[in-house]
């Protein structure tokens, strides 16, 4: 789930975070350097494994900025599928709530697919509990570090193929693979020399911000959304993968009919979240990945409330089309 605004924030501050957290974007004035190659964990690492980021953003004095500064240092969850390998591997990035269901879901199932899995936590290394209901305590953006350090570790483990490695986010998360995607993403944190990603599965991440960035991927997009998600909605995501495939980047979108939002991990009836702040009215623009966000792009398109509903269907549907997209990609 993603999680934007925070009942009492005042509007200057709103309007700036509201753009980190929907468009991805922030004002930075300097390129995060590349840290040191990982060093190779030994061949029986698995289970949970701290790793440094690939660098961080932080918020800079006047709160409009985000900074390159030194790596957090997060966790994640490593685990094997059976056999020897080396196996290609799955980054799976949790949503707003917190790293609570991915495993759940997906893990097992992926597994059984033969893709190792790493399950990275962006919350507990910084302390943070969820961000659905903090205003800018963490944004997307500064969870892209996070993905491109799991990438170097995950590259240089002895039981994974650094080849054929995918990112795959759900929300939150999957705001975060869709930033990851882009060219500017990996020349930024996977320069030549540098492991970088296979492939890029977001599972219903907003796709309303407008910037040039997001115009140019460094490898296959495959988005999945639910028609009848009322917090990131699929229409914008549907016009950008039908504007990236007509200017010949390789993205596609499965929609999945009558699907809500969380369609393949939220129970199977529908909750309303009254207090959730949703975004999915406002359409952020930008000059740049990097800001700053036009303030009257935001303008009234703020509301109260998000609806979440597993649907049984769609989820099969989607495990069903994911296993072919990976098979495509990863094999």
């Amino acid at each position: 789930m993603l999680g934007f605004l925070h009942q009492g924030v005042h509007i200057r501050t709103i309007l700036i975070l509201l753009a980190w957290v929907a468009v991805g974007g922030c004002a930075s004035d300097s390129i995060v350097p590349a840290p040191a190659p990982a060093p190779a964990p030994a061949a029986d690492a698995t289970g949970a494994l701290s790793f440094p980021t690939a660098g961080s953003l932080q918020r800079g004095s006047n709160g409009r900025f985000l900074m390159s500064d030194d790596p957090a240092r997060i966790s994640g969850d490593l685990r094997f599928p059976d056999g020897k390998g080396p196996f290609p591997a799955i980054v799976l990035a949790h949503g707003c709530n917190g790293n609570r269901s991915v495993e759940r879901s997906w893990g097992h199932l992926l597994r059984g697919w033969g893709y190792a899995t790493f399950n990275i936590d962006s919350f507990r290394g910084r302390g943070i509990s969820e961000v659905c209901t903090q205003l800018g305590v963490l944004v997307p953006l500064q969870r892209v570090p996070d993905a491109y350090g799991a990438l170097r570790l995950l590259a240089a483990h002895p039981r994974i193929d650094p080849a054929r490695i995918a990112l795959m986010g759900f929300s939150h998360g999957g705001a975060l693979a869709m930033l990851a995607s882009t060219g500017w993403a990996k020349e930024t944190y996977a320069p030549p020399g540098a492991p970088s990603f296979r492939a890029f599965i977001p599972f219903y991440p907003n796709c309303n911000g407008n910037f040039p960035e997001r115009n140019r991927v460094a490898a296959p997009v495959r988005i999945h959304t639910g028609e009848a998600d009322d917090w990131t909605p699929a229409k914008p995501c549907a016009a950008l993968a039908a504007s990236l495939k007509a200017a010949g980047q390789d993205v596609a979108i499965h929609v999945y009919p009558g699907a809500h939002h969380g369609f393949d991990q939220a129970p199977p009836r529908e909750i309303f979240l009254p207090k959730v702040n949703n975004g999915s009215l406002c359409f952020p623009q930008s000059p740049s990945i990097l800001g700053p966000v036009a303030r009257a792009s935001l303008a009234g398109c703020l509301k109260k409330g998000a609806t979440i509903a597993g649907s049984p269907s769609a989820a099969d549907q989607a495990r069903k089309n994911l296993r072919v997209q990976l098979d495509q990609l990863l094999r």
